[in-house]
């Protein structure tokens, strides 16, 4: 598939199910161009993520742990880092003080 179309269907999906999960409203979720950005409201504190098409991998900023690159894994059918962790895995453990719990 190709890594642009990948790229963008998921950070859509991802940023679509944050904002679901954002019950309480507390995230200001912004998805444009290969760049999503979420804030969480109450301290600034800001989470980037996007698509890195040089080498074909999404790079992840958190406030909390920092930047990483994750690829690809097709046969997972997600995006993994180099230590073998899931990007939404983690994103969703960051951000789980500021969301509803998954039904």
């Amino acid at each position: 598939m190709n890594f642009h179309i990948l790229c963008e269907k998921f950070l859509q999906d991802l940023g679509e199910e944050i904002e679901k999960r954002d019950i309480d409203s507390n995230l200001e979720i912004d998805y444009s161009d290969g760049i999503l950005n979420i804030i969480i409201i109450a301290n600034k504190k800001t989470f980037v993520i996007n698509r890195n098409n040089g080498n074909q991998k999404i790079w992840y900023s958190s406030p909390f742990t920092g930047a990483n690159y994750f690829a690809y894994d097709q046969d997972l059918e997600k995006f993994i880092s180099i230590a073998k962790q899931d990007l939404k895995s983690i994103l969703f453990a960051e951000l789980k003080d500021y969301l509803a719990n998954k039904n």
